[in-house]
Order: C-alpha cells, then sequence, then structure tokens
C-alpha cells in the first residue's frame, strides 16, 4: 500500500462500520476447504521470503516474484488475455535505474553518491552548469547548477531550466543516511534538474567553490522497467462473457535498505498478503464451474514507486475499460483491524458505489472502511482504475500496524488463519458478481475525479 505522511487519529469510532453480515457456518466451513491454510501459507512463505529480499519496484526480484505468480496461474488453467503471449507482461516505465553510483565533480573535488551525497532524482544521465547560489529574488541563469545555502528552496518557477539543485543533508536525513543511500535515484521525468543533498562535509567543500565554477553531474543509467502479471478465466456465456470482474493486488514492497540485523523489507502483510488473495481466488474459481462473466486477474508492479503498471493497465486496457464492472484491489489482508468487530474486512470507499453494500448482501464479511483520515481508497492501484469510471475498491483488514512499510513485516507477524479465512469469505460473493447481471455504479456525488491524487509517498 502506498504511504501517506497522515497518522492514524486516536478513538475512530467503529460506528461507522456497517452491520456484519453473517453466513451460514456450513458454508463458511465449505469455502474454507476450497481456500486452505496450506496452500496459503506457500505462497506467502516464497512471496515474503529473504530469498525475494523485498521484492523492489522494478527490480530482478520484482520479476522473479512476477514469474513464480504466473507459474501458479498457469497451473489452474488461467490463459494470457487478447493479444498477449504470457502472463507475464514487461512494462517499460518513465524512471530509470543506476547501474553505477553517480558522481559530482567540481574543480578537484570529487563527490559520490551514497558517500557524501544523496542523489535523489536524475534529470539527464550527464550535466554540466555554472555553480549559482540561490538568492531569493535573484533571477537564475538557463543552465545553472544551484546550491542552496539558506533555508528558503527555490520553486519550480525560479529554477527554470535549472540542470541541478544542491542543498544540505538535514539531522532528519543523517539518521537515515544509508538507507536513504540504498534507494536508487530515479526520476520520471528526464527534463527535470538533479536533485542532490550533500552531507555536512561536502556542503563545506561546495559552498567554498568560486560562484561560476562548472560542476559536473554524471550517472551511468539503464532504462527501468516493471512488470504486471495478467490472465482470465474466459466467460462460459455468450452473452456476459464480454465483461469481466478483475481481481488485483501489487507485487512489490521495498526491497533492502540500510544496515543492521534486518535489512530486508519483505513485505508479508503488504502486500504478500492480497497476492496470495489473488492467487487462491483464481485458483477457486478456475477449478470450479466456469463463471459466466469474466474473471480477470492482474498482479501490478511498482504500486509503491507510484502506481507503474496499474497505469500501463488502464493506458493500454486488455479489455475496454467500460467492458470491466469492478475490480476488487486486495491490500494487507494478513492481520485483523481491532477498529472493526471480528472477522470482518473493510472496503475503502464503500459509500461510494453501490458495490460494497451489494456484496455484503450477498455474504461478503465487508465493512466501511473505519480510518478514512487515512483516504486508503486513493492509496492503491484501484485508484488508477476508479479515475476512468470503472468501480474500483480495495479490500483490507489493517493498514495502520506498527510494522507497516519496515523489516518486521515478515511472515511471523501473520495472522494465517484470519488470512486464510478472509479470503474464504470472499470467494462466494466473487463467484456470486461473476455470475451475477448486477452492474456496480458509483453514487451520485462522491465519484473520484483526476485531481483526487493518490497518496503521498
Amino acid at each position: 500500500m502506498t504511504s501517506f505522511p497522515a497518522r492514524r487519529a486516536a478513538g475512530v469510532p467503529v460506528a461507522c462500520a456497517l452491520a456484519l453480515v453473517i453466513v451460514a457456518p456450513g458454508l463458511v466451513g465449505a469455502q474454507r476447504d476450497r481456500v486452505s491454510e496450506a496452500s496459503v501459507r506457500s505462497h506467502m512463505a516464497m512471496l515474503a521470503s529473504d530469498a525475494l529480499n523485498g521484492r523492489a519496484s522494478g527490480s530482478r526480484d520484482e520479476w522473479i516474484a512476477a514469474t513464480y505468480i504466473a507459474s501458479q496461474l498457469m497451473r489452474w488453467g488461467i490463459e494470457p488475455v487478447e493479444g498477449a503471449t504470457d502472463l507475464v507482461h514487461v512494462i517499460d516505465t518513465d524512471r530509470v535505474e543506476l547501474a553505477s553510483p553517480p558522481t559530482l565533480r567540481v574543480g578537484a573535488l570529487v563527490l559520490s553518491h551514497g558517500r557524501d551525497m544523496l542523489v535523489r532524482a536524475i534529470g539527464a544521465a550527464a550535466v554540466s552548469g555554472p555553480l549559482v547560489r540561490f538568492v531569493p529574488g535573484v533571477p537564475i541563469p538557463a543552465g545553472a547548477v544551484v546550491l542552496v545555502v539558506g533555508p528558503d528552496m527555490p520553486s519550480a518557477e525560479a529554477l527554470g531550466s535549472a540542470v541541478a539543485v544542491l542543498d544540505a543533508e538535514t539531522p532528519e536525513l543523517r539518521a537515515k543516511w544509508e538507507a536513504a543511500a540504498a534507494v536508487t535515484a530515479t526520476t520520471a521525468v528526464p527534463a527535470r534538474p538533479w536533485r542532490v543533498t550533500l552531507d555536512a562535509r561536502a556542503f563545506l567543500a561546495m559552498s567554498r567553490e568560486a560562484a561560476g565554477s562548472t560542476v559536473h553531474l554524471e550517472a551511468l543509467t539503464r532504462p527501468g522497467r516493471t512488470w504486471n502479471v495478467v490472465g482470465r478465466i474466459r466467460g462460459s456465456d455468450s452473452r456476459q462473457s464480454a465483461d469481466v470482474v478483475l481481481l488485483s493486488a501489487h507485487i512489490d514492497h521495498l526491497g533492502a535498505r540500510g544496515t543492521g540485523s534486518d535489512t530486508i523489507y519483505n513485505g508479508a502483510d503488504d502486500d504478500a498478503s492480497g497476492v496470495t488473495a489473488v492467487l487462491e481466488l483464481a485458483r477457486a474459481l478456475a477449478e470450479g464451474r466456469r463463471p459466466r462473466r469474466t474473471v480477470m486477474v492482474a498482479l501490478f508492479g511498482s504500486e509503491e514507486t507510484g502506481g507503474a503498471g496499474s497505469r500501463a493497465f488502464v493506458d493500454h486496457p486488455p479489455v475496454p475499460l467500460e467492458r470491466i464492472v469492478a475490480n476488487l484491489q486486495f491490500e494487507m489482508i494478513g492481520r485483523p483491524d481491532p477498529a472493526v468487530p471480528a472477522g470482518t474486512l473493510w472496503l475503502t470507499g464503500f459509500e461510494r458505489s453501490t458495490l460494497g453494500a451489494e456484496l455484503a448482501r450477498r455474504g461478503a464479511r465487508l465493512v466501511a472502511d473505519p480510518h478514512p483520515e487515512q483516504q486508503f481508497f486513493s492509496r492503491s492501484d484501484n485508484i488508477r482504475l476508479a479515475y476512468r469510471g470503472v468501480v474500483a475498491h480495495t479490500v483490507s483488514s489493517y493498514g495502520l500496524h506498527e510494522e507497516y512499510h519496515t523489516p518486521a513485516d515478515d511472515l511471523s507477524r501473520i495472522d494465517f488463519a484470519h488470512l486464510t479465512r478472509a479470503i474464504a469469505s470472499m470467494l462466494p460473493p466473487v463467484e456470486w458478481l461473476a455470475n451475477a447481471t448486477f452492474v456496480p455504479a458509483w453514487h451520485d456525488g462522491p465519484a473520484p475525479r483526476p485531481g483526487e491524487r493518490p497518496g503521498a509517498r
């Protein structure tokens, strides 16, 4: 799940949750038999293992995870979508990866990423320009390398066509310097200036350089990639098979960072649990009677770094987006949320459409998101589809535990009984939706708009 700066509000009332829908114990047991804890554990053991090194966005480890997911889907007869020959889709992203640490040179001074500086963003692979100290109100020459000495940062308008911005480290950044250095410097727009933070010694040395000195910044880069896994169970009804129910989750997490006894951000809950849910639902659906509607599964890459996978999906959809009747994204369902009744999941944006209430009526243990201040509705891949008109929500059960986005989000923290029950509880309503004629719709008023941005990282 995409991170967000807001904190959990104390004393969030549970009253906002809708009534829990109880299904018959016999039915619960029957569905649990179709979703076994052993199978759930096996997927989680692979996806959240140290062997995958945290599945960093766009990394080889993310690709290995995507390959594992595809291999499981192939076992159950999940087919590639129309026009594709493989379940794994390679996505060229608008980011770049570093092949070696960037360097900065000015005169005899040579600085290196991770040691003397942190490169936060790269514009072009190699740039040069005269050193200029930023003074508010004084125009910045085109092509300059701007050194920010005071507390005021230049605006984008003030920078104009500067090629780089250099600033000084903060105590907060120094405390996590090694972890920040381990994150690959990337950029989404090649024309943007370099953004570089200098450590205290390097900043002092740079401050002593004469104005107008030529500064060179260089980086060896390669194009960035990510991977989606997309497949389908074709609908059996000639009239309804064009309608698609989309089940999704995101593959990636944060990789490995920093030093210490545990540097791997395994992402067991975020979002190996969601991927496991999609895998188990896909298996149960594929092994059962073929649904009338087409069921599509999409496991998206690079959600944690801006959603490149889901953006590619909506920009080049395998079916017209108007044929996707609903999208359920599964995100962080590996632990129960004490803010809602036991045995329940919550649906982000429940009040925005008719989908949640109808699924609850059909046996889904879904309630309204009890943490609206966290804006979870706009913090996962569902929002990309929602912007394009698809009724798309995220199914979750806890996004606020202390291990979120830390190395402690590992298999030892997963409540496997809860995770298995959670997946099993969604199988009957998903099967119903895949066989129904019901088409959910946005309620008047709260439908998402492109101005409603995904949560900030």
